[in-house]
């Protein structure tokens, strides 16, 4: 709906998200913000790679971002229309906000591939803005201890590896 002075009447109550599943072809109305976060809360300490992009219909125009970083937290909330922030687990400064999204699509049929999803909006002027976020593998503790492992001398690590051989060795 359009107010006076062409701005877009935000309206509260049930939103309409419409969900795309890649596997089998099928199509639905989003049920519930809790089944929203159920579907996002799988990125929650993964590395996530995403593209923002937004492009005009025609094609002329073309915008992108891309990056990867490991989820802290997601947000969904419904005030004045669904916003779904996600938060950078390793700096606070950064996240992705999307902003009342049209359509979520979630690329589910390659099960080796990893999980995806994609959230398209369109406006009325002609702009498609998309948000793609594919899932990485899991890194929330595997980077931390990779990082304390790399940390270790190289003289530190042949004592415990000694410390450990021994210590074997004496069990037999």
């Amino acid at each position: 709906m359009r107010l006076p002075g062409g701005h877009a009447r935000a309206f509260k109550g049930p939103f309409r998200l419409k969900i795309i599943y890649t596997r089998g072809n099928r199509t639905e109305t989003l049920a519930s913000l809790a089944t929203l976060r159920k579907i996002l809360n799988r990125f929650i300490a993964h590395r996530v790679f995403y593209e923002v992009s937004s492009r005009n219909k025609r094609g002329h125009e073309f915008f992108s971002a891309k990056n990867i970083f490991v989820v802290g937290s997601i947000e969904v909330t419904n005030r004045d229309y669904l916003t779904i922030t996600i938060f950078d687990a390793n700096n606070p400064t950064h996240s992705i906000e999307i902003l009342n999204p049209a359509t979520m699509r979630i690329y589910d049929e390659m099960p080796g591939k990893g999980f995806a999803v994609s959230f398209i909006s369109d406006s009325e002027t002609g702009i498609e803005s998309r948000c793609y976020l594919r899932d990485e593998g899991d890194d929330g503790d595997g980077g931390l201890k990779r990082t304390a492992l790399e940390k270790i001398t190289l003289p530190q690590l042949f004592e415990y590896l000694e410390e450990i051989t021994s210590a074997d060795l004496s069990k037999l």
